[in-house]
């Protein structure tokens, strides 16, 4: 009862909170650190709205703020907050202020962090504390302690200046009562309100009546415990910016660095691999880039020193972890390369140094011995490269440049070709020097050669006006010819035959006498022809081939008869050669009875199987005179007969319009004539032989007569 009758004296003072919650830079986050505030959000309905940011696996409990509430401090005194404490002067001695929160309906058990908006934070003593504490709410009232955190009054006012949350987390999840009802409070029994200078804290809350019914308590110095819309206390009915976000399962920050020695200048990646899946900033110390964001994020040192990096991974919910790496970074060592020396022909060699390193590694044109040490000897002059090693961290590239006051020749050899074929030469050119000395013991400047086989010639030149020589070498590579031949290597054949040669033993080939390899040609004379063959190497060589030709027979056809009766026999023989062949079943010199006019042709072949042809013809006749076709002899008569190609046809009493023609023995059409009744003279230049005379009417043979040409 004694808030409510001191009420009466001192007066509840309304005074709107001035903070926005500026954007959070989280490089501040720590165990106890601060926290951006978003308030646009939807509200939810009824008399215990209860607005979050939900996932499936976490929740933050009314952040950002209802878009209902509107926030302000409430305070006491004059001026205000001289009495420090909001929602209760602390002259009362109140120890803390609480919220209740009921997450039955959640599937989530553990608290991960606390957000608390605190405003009019001041204390001489920065050094001193503020506890947040976590109470059981199974019975509706604060019962056994869940867990608490801390946070100073320096990093509270830090954060009322900034207008940013304050933030406690807790790297070991507080877990729920089995209820998931719960109180978060803000005790502030360690400040001090008696002295003469005043410690002042507010709570930010919303207005009331926003909240119906209260979810804010207060306890008093009594220890009781009672609720703000409570006869006895406020008789408000508002809530606390107090935030408690929750979920099923801690919020796990893990940092892998790369195995092995870390050396300063080097890029050093670390990776979150491990980590609750979210939104990863990384923070160096000591490193060349201070922060970054991302699964992976890289940076390097460039001073020796053990370091530690802080990775901070914020899941869905706005849930922070926190990871720390601590690694040690050796100095890259620094490499010198340096040299007092000239190469010159007295002294081919010259030292370099280096120092700097514990082990050495030298590269350059001439490197004569100890590569790997501190003190090469070089014998060219060019750059030469040193890149050492300390403590397994790899050194700058230092660089020396090794000078020559008495220069070498330089010495070539030109060559008109770098292959022979055997049997073939080349010609050598030196160039570079004064004088030469060849291995062939010559000392002009141009050498021709014709090794057997693959040499190498080595030159020396020397430089008058100095004395220094060096040396060099050509290697002239001698190609063995290909062994040709040729398929066949001779043959035979008859005039006209054809003759196919072709070349073995090289890649390519050329023949005399214009044949192309593996084509066909007519031989037609005995020839020798050459091949040239010439393989991959473009070596050449020949191999020859004899075409031996033979003349063909000259062969004649003969006949005992060339025009014979039906019936008679006659006699067909071949000459000029060794053997016959007759056409049509025909026998070389035996007689036979053809029944028709036929050619005949004899193949003869000779002593050597070349072959020739001859034909001869035999008229076979019928012998029988007039044949009739219904006209009497009287009336169609041929005079004479035989005759030498003119002769008489006489028409007697045959008045229809006839005509006449000559057939010869093998059915061609030699001579064609209109007839007139009475005597025709017929004027022709048949050739000797017998003919047939066909009389005509209207395209049809009346009548045929034989004729005989002398």
């Amino acid at each position: 009862m004694k808030k409510q009758l001191l009420s009466i004296f001192i007066p509840l003072i309304l005074f709107t909170a001035h903070f926005s919650f500026a954007q959070q830079n989280r490089s501040a986050v720590s165990t106890s650190g601060t926290h951006s505030f978003n308030k646009a959000s939807s509200p939810k309905s009824g008399p215990q709205a209860v607005m979050t940011t939900t996932t499936a696996t976490c929740m933050s409990i009314n952040l950002p703020a209802p878009a209902t509430w509107s926030l302000v401090n409430y305070g006491t005194g004059t001026p205000i907050f001289t009495d420090g404490f909001v929602n209760g002067p602390n002259i009362y001695n109140d120890k803390e202020k609480a919220m209740y929160f009921d997450a039955s309906a959640s599937a989530n058990t553990m608290i991960t962090q606390v957000y608390v908006g605190f405003d009019h934070a001041y204390s001489a003593t920065p050094t001193k504390t503020v506890a947040v504490r976590f109470y059981d709410g199974t019975s509706g009232t604060p019962g056994a302690t869940i867990g608490s955190g801390t946070l100073s009054m320096a990093t509270i006012m830090t954060d009322v200046s900034n207008n940013q949350y304050s933030l406690i987390m807790f790297p070991t999840p507080l877990t729920l009562p089995a209820s998931k009802r719960f109180f978060a409070s803000v005790d502030i029994t360690a400040l001090s309100f008696t002295t003469a200078t005043k410690d002042s804290l507010s709570i930010v809350s919303n207005t009331d009546p926003q909240t119906t019914p209260s979810q804010t308590w207060e306890k008093w110095s009594t220890n009781a415990w009672y609720r703000y819309d409570n006869a006895s206390s406020w008789v408000l009915n508002i809530s606390l910016l107090i935030h408690p976000f929750l979920t099923q399962a801690p919020i796990v920050a893990s940092i892998s660095v790369p195995t092995g020695t870390l050396c300063t200048g080097a890029s050093i990646t670390y990776s979150s691999t491990g980590s609750t899946a979210g939104t990863y900033d990384w923070f160096f110390t000591g490193a060349t880039t201070p922060t970054a964001s991302g699964v992976t994020a890289g940076t390097s040192y460039t001073s020796a020193g053990t370091y530690t990096t802080q990775m901070v991974v914020e899941d869905a919910c706005g849930s922070f972890g926190i990871a720390t790496k601590t690694i040690n970074v050796n100095l890259s060592p620094t490499a010198n390369a340096t040299t007092s020396q000239t190469i010159t022909c007295v002294l081919p060699t010259a030292n370099l140094s280096g120092s700097g390193v514990a082990t050495y590694t030298w590269s350059g044109p001439g490197i004569v011995s100890g590569g790997n040490t501190a003190n090469p000897t070089a014998n060219t002059a060019g750059t030469y490269s040193l890149v050492g090693t300390t403590g397994g961290c790899v050194s700058n590239v230092a660089t020396v440049v090794l000078t020559s006051n008495t220069v070498a020749p330089s010495l070539s050899i030109a060559a008109t070709s770098s292959s022979i074929c055997a049997g073939g030469s080349a010609t050598l050119t030196a160039s570079g020097a004064s004088t030469y000395t060849w291995s062939t013991s010559s000392s002009a400047t141009s050498i021709s050669v014709s090794p057997s086989v693959t040499t190498n010639y080595t030159l020396t030149g020397v430089n008058t006006t100095n004395g220094c020589s060096s040396t060099t070498n050509f290697n002239l590579n001698v190609n063995n010819l290909p062994i040709v031949g040729s398929t066949p290597t001779s043959t035979t054949v008859c005039n006209g035959n054809a003759v196919t040669l072709n070349g073995s033993g090289a890649t390519t080939y050329s023949w005399t006498g214009g044949i192309t390899n593996g084509n066909a040609f007519t031989a037609t004379a005995s020839v020798n022809y050459t091949v040239t063959g010439t393989d991959a190497n473009g070596c050449s060589n020949t191999a020859v081939a004899s075409v031996s030709v033979n003349p063909l027979p000259t062969v004649t056809a003969n006949s005992t008869a060339s025009l014979i009766c039906t019936g008679n026999s006659v006699t067909l023989t071949g000459g000029g050669a060794s053997t016959y062949t007759w056409s049509g079943s025909v026998s070389d010199g035996v007689a036979f009875s053809p029944t028709v006019t036929n050619t005949y042709t004899v193949t003869g072949t000779d002593a050597n199987g070349c072959m020739n042809a001859a034909s001869v013809s035999v008229t076979v006749s019928a012998c029988t005179g007039m044949q009739q076709f219904g006209v009497q002899s009287s009336e169609f008569v041929v005079y004479p007969n035989p005759n030498n190609g003119e002769f008489t046809i006489s028409l007697n009493g045959l008045n229809n319009a006839l005509s006449v023609e000559i057939y010869n023995c093998i059915g061609e059409l030699m001579h064609k004539e209109k007839l007139n009744n009475g005597q025709n003279t017929i004027s022709t230049e048949l050739s000797t032989g017998i003919y047939f005379v066909n009389l005509m009417e209207d395209g049809k043979i009346i009548s045929v007569q034989k004729l005989i040409r002398n």
